[in-house]
């Protein structure tokens, strides 16, 4: 599975989570509010509605951006990348002295389960086949309005008389500008009492002044894209009464209509209309009326405006937390100490560099293959560190030192040549150099570079891989230890120098635990892993 369609596998099942837990909490919020004596308006209700959804579908596109920045974990078991990949490693990308190969483990099938991408793809043409049927069912609804006959016209919004049997409605469509895009329809039966029709014209025309016909749609896109998810129904039928209740309050609020004429209207719908008929895709109209509908009407409205953001807040800062954990769940996990630990074992070649696993090689590994800027990093520097092996590895064994220093020329550069100038990132803190191992001008011209403003022999791969073979071997020498010499390498042997003097011991992890070294010797490691064990990045 590709790292797009993991990513948007995680995002849907995050959706389909909070669906699930978003609406009951905010329901049993409001209900507690009430039970309290501090319930909140029809209108309050209807914008903390609007707002659950808006938090259902917001947290985790939110929780995905920050995953790609922050490491939730590599998407890889431990079990498929040690247990199985331990007797047979990928072949590294030079070439180790020869070692005594070990058992086979048996190899287990790597493939998912048909069942996951079979389940995904019924999934996704089922809610777009659905999506589809509503949205031709739409457009079927617009041609049928547009040949019914017209009571009204206001501006862009045209009051047309229905078909017998049909219900008070509204809808609106997306349309070009000077053409009618709002529609309210009314059943004819209405024609015979003038304060019911003036009564429902106005209900249906609320239901656009609050944009329910916009939001119309993105209740239809919710069911049809989780149309097997049974809370993805039961938010749209919440939204849908919250937003009747809001109309009936905003127009007895207002004044505009007496609450006994329009109860006595709801109760006329209600004995004309003994069934509630089923409204067209996209459409709002004026519901089955209920008992609860018309007690609502001679009930006291509280005003608390800060009761919604408060209760927004509340719910936000509950599913905000499980929107991230449910995404880094299912993206994947980090490693641990231990699984890295043996990784390390089972991929090192003899007589190689050694991989040293502390707490902080364990966090850059994590950062590298669990964010989406370390794997793009790392895949890059494996793929052209396949086409310069060559002239990197030649200096090495020349100078006899261990071909996993490779790793500091992925870490420093992607094993890319770059200027001074380009804008391609760096894994190495500090000053910034140049050519695939990263030389600074002084350090350069040390070891026999040319660097002018005519000539720069640090973007000459062969020269500059021979100066930073030398440059390792000398730290090497100097501090016998690979870890403090890649200290020295990007500190300055000046620097681990002090630190060896301030921290009282040669263990890199103890200084750097100490704050005197940073973690440079930790993300090579980290890199060396995962050269070691590309499929880390799968």
């Amino acid at each position: 599975m590709s790292a797009v369609l993991r990513e948007l596998a995680s995002l849907y099942l995050t959706l389909a989570l909070l669906l699930a837990v978003a609406p009951p909490l905010a329901w049993l919020a409001l209900a507690l509010l009430s039970r309290a004596g501090r319930p909140l308006s029809a209108r309050q209700s209807l914008t903390v509605g609007r707002g659950v959804l808006l938090l259902t579908l917001g947290l985790p596109l939110l929780a995905a951006a920050v995953h790609a920045l922050v490491p939730a974990g590599p998407r890889f078991s431990f079990e498929r990348s040690v247990a199985r990949h331990a007797g047979r490693l990928p072949a590294p990308l030079w070439e180790p002295p020869p070692v005594v190969q070990a058992a086979r483990a048996p190899q287990a099938a790597s493939s998912l389960p048909p069942v996951l991408p079979a389940a995904a793809l019924a999934l996704f043409v089922g809610g777009v086949a659905l999506m589809a049927r509503a949205f031709v069912r739409h457009a079927r609804l617009l041609r049928r309005l547009e040949a019914l006959p017209r009571v009204r016209a206001v501006g862009r919004v045209a009051v047309v008389l229905g078909d017998e049997g049909m219900p008070a409605f509204s809808a609106w469509f997306p349309r070009a500008r000077h053409r009618t895009c709002a529609y309210v329809v009314v059943p004819p039966a209405l024609l015979e009492d003038a304060e019911a029709l003036r009564l429902t014209v106005l209900h249906e025309l609320q239901h656009h002044r609050q944009r329910d016909t916009h939001l119309a749609f993105a209740r239809l896109l919710l069911t049809g894209a989780f149309f097997w998810h049974p809370a993805a129904h039961g938010l749209s039928r919440w939204l849908a009464s919250l937003q009747e209740w809001a109309c009936d309050e905003a127009l007895v609020t207002s004044g505009r209509v007496q609450a006994h004429a329009y109860a006595r209207c709801l109760l006329q719908a209600a004995l004309a209309l003994p069934r509630k008929p089923a409204l067209p895709a996209g459409a709002t109209g004026m519901s089955h009326p209920t008992t609860r509908r018309i007690q609502m009407l001679f009930q006291p409205r509280p005003a608390r405006a800060q009761g919604v953001s408060a209760l927004l807040a509340a719910l936000c800062l509950v599913l905000a937390p499980l929107a991230a954990l449910s995404q880094g769940v299912v993206s994947g996990r980090a490693v641990t100490l231990t699984e890295a630990q043996a990784l390390a074992r089972a991929s090192q070649p003899e007589g190689d560099l050694p991989v040293v696993v502390d707490a902080h090689v364990v966090a850059r590994l994590n950062a590298l293959t669990g964010t989406e800027k370390g794997r793009a990093f790392m895949k890059r520097a494996l793929a052209n560190l396949a086409s310069q092996r060559q002239t990197l590895v030649e200096p090495l064994r020349a100078k006899g030192l261990p071909e996993g220093l490779l790793a500091v020329a992925v870490i420093e550069s992607a094993a890319t040549n770059m200027p001074e100038t380009d804008g391609r990132p760096s894994l190495a803190p500090g000053m910034r150099g140049a050519g695939v191992w990263m030389f600074i001008p002084e350090t350069a011209r040390r070891y026999g570079l040319e660097v002018s403003a005519t000539r720069d022999e640090r973007l000459d791969v062969a020269r500059e891989t021979q100066a930073a073979a030398a440059l390792l071997a000398d730290l090497h020498a100097r501090y016998g230890d690979w870890r403090l010499a890649l200290a020295a390498y990007n500190q300055g042997a000046k620097k681990v120098d002090a630190a060896l003097a301030a921290g009282g011991s040669r263990d890199a992890t103890v200084l750097i635990d100490a704050g005197h070294l940073n973690d440079y010797a930790a993300t090579v490691q980290a890199g060396l892993l995962i050269v070691r064990n590309p499929h880390l990045l799968d």
